[in-house]
C-alpha cells in the first residue's frame, strides 16, 4: 500500500476506533498503532483486520504486536448465537456495531433486518432509504418516484431540465451568429483591402503615364491633351 493510502487509513483508523476497546494492537516503528483483529502472521509481514477491510504490514515497519480481543471477535460471537429471523436481537447488533466503530458490520446486521422485515423504519434509514407513498425505496429510486430526472449528475425537475438544454440552445445559436457576423465582417474587411490596393495600384500607374498630371499646361489650350476641346493638330 502506498504512504498516501497507508496515512488515510491510519487517521480513519484512530477516528473511528472504539475508546477503551481490547482488541490486537499493532505498534509501528513511527509511532503509530493500529487496533483490530490479526488475521494472519508470518515472519515476513503481519494482515489486521480494522472492520473495514484488511492492511498487511511489512514486520519491517512493525515495533511489537499485543494481542487481544477485539470488538470484531465480538460482533461475530454475538451474530453466531442470533436466530436468522430474530429482527430485535439483529436490530440490537446493528446499534452496537455502530456504537463502537464497526460501520461495515452494522450495515450487515441492518441489511439482515431488512431481509427479515423489508419495511422496518430503523434499518432502512440506517441504510439511507426513504419512504414515499408507504414504499422503502433507495435515495435515487425515490427521486424517480417524484418524477425527478437525473441530469449530469444531479436531480432535477423535467422543467428545470428542459430550461437548461434550452438556454444552452439559445447560448450556442447566438455563438453562432455572432461567428457569422465575424466571418462577414472579416469578409467585408478583406473586400475593402483589396479595393484599396487596386485603387493604390491605378493612381501609382497613372502616376506614371502623367509624371507631371494636372499642373502641366500646353500653351493656351489647357493642362494637357486630355483637357482640350478639340485636338488642335487638327486645326489645320
Amino acid at each position: 500500500m502506498k504512504n498516501g493510502s497507508l496515512r488515510t487509513l491510519l487517521f480513519a483508523l484512530l477516528i473511528g476506533a472504539a475508546p477503551g476497546s481490547r482488541a490486537d494492537v499493532v505498534f509501528l516503528k513511527h509511532g503509530a498503532k493500529l487496533e483490530g483483529r490479526i488475521v494472519e502472521r508470518t515472519g515476513s509481514s503481519v494482515e489486521i483486520d480494522i472492520g473495514a477491510g484488511s492492511l498487511t504490514l511489512p514486520m519491517s515497519k512493525v515495533d511489537r504486536i499485543e494481542e487481544g480481543r477485539s470488538p470484531l471477535d465480538d460482533y461475530d460471537d454475538r451474530a453466531a448465537k442470533l436466530a436468522e429471523n430474530d429482527r430485535d436481537g439483529w436490530l440490537e447488533l446493528a446499534r452496537w456495531a455502530s456504537g463502537v466503530g464497526l460501520g461495515a458490520q452494522s450495515r450487515w446486521a441492518y441489511e439482515h433486518v431488512l431481509g427479515i422485515d423489508p419495511n422496518d423504519p430503523e434499518a432502512n434509514q440506517a441504510l439511507g432509504r426513504v419512504e414515499v407513498d408507504g414504499r422503502w425505496m433507495t435515495e435515487d429510486e425515490a427521486y424517480r418516484a417524484r418524477g425527478f430526472v437525473e441530469f449530469e449528475g444531479q436531480w432535477m425537475t423535467p422543467s428545470e431540465q428542459e430550461s437548461i438544454l434550452r438556454a444552452r440552445d439559445a447560448d450556442r445559436a447566438a455563438s453562432e451568429a455572432r461567428a457569422r457576423t465575424a466571418e462577414a465582417q472579416a469578409r467585408s474587411a478583406e473586400a475593402q483591402a483589396r479595393s484599396a490596393e487596386a485603387q493604390a495600384q491605378e493612381a501609382e500607374a497613372q502616376a506614371q503615364r502623367w509624371p507631371h498630371g494636372n499642373s502641366l499646361y500646353w500653351s493656351g489650350w489647357g493642362p494637357g491633351p486630355r483637357d482640350w476641346p478639340t485636338n488642335p493638330l487638327d486645326s489645320n
